[in-house]
């Protein structure tokens, strides 16, 4: 994995589910990907997944973040507007891989937070961020949109 991708972080935000974070996190850090940040885990993700995940990135040595937030996500990243990627449903607006690699490529701190939720983001919350989603007629879920979205950047990476 090039040092550029060290500054890319995967946030994954409210989330209830203990699958939903242990295989969002195996994703990341089975492409590769050193960072992966919980935010807002509640009930069961937060008993169970967090430690799970926890372990995953211990025994891969990879970087493992739990905040309270996602203010606090941006306060301790010190990012001003991340990528939000939402459901298809809430915005028209699809991701761009080229801009992505480009901002990654550069060594720009990236952000991407992908919501754990089956609403997706609230109105305030996609407020915080820059909105995109996948090509995709439905929301396909916090784990199938990371893979498609760090494999896109990693085959980016090799051309």
């Amino acid at each position: 994995m090039n040092r550029e991708m060290k500054n890319l972080f995967i946030v994954l935000h409210n989330v209830h589910s203990v699958t939903k974070v242990v295989d969002t996190a195996q994703v990341v850090y089975g492409l590769g990907f050193p960072n992966f940040v919980i935010s807002r885990a509640e009930g069961s993700a937060a008993q169970n997944g967090v430690p799970d995940a926890n372990k995953l990135a211990m025994k891969m040595k990879k970087n493992f973040i739990v905040l309270p937030d996602l203010k606090d996500v941006l306060e301790l990243l010190e990012t001003e507007k991340p990528i939000m990627v939402t459901s298809p449903v809430l915005t028209k607006e699809r991701l761009d891989f080229e801009s992505l690699k480009k901002k990654v490529m550069s060594g720009e701190k990236l952000v991407i937070i992908l919501s754990g939720s089956n609403s997706s983001f609230s109105r305030k919350e996609m407020d915080l961020g820059e909105c995109f989603s996948l090509e995709a007629r439905v929301d396909i879920g916090p784990a199938g949109t990371a893979a498609i979205l760090l494999h896109a950047l990693r085959s980016l990476q090799n051309d």
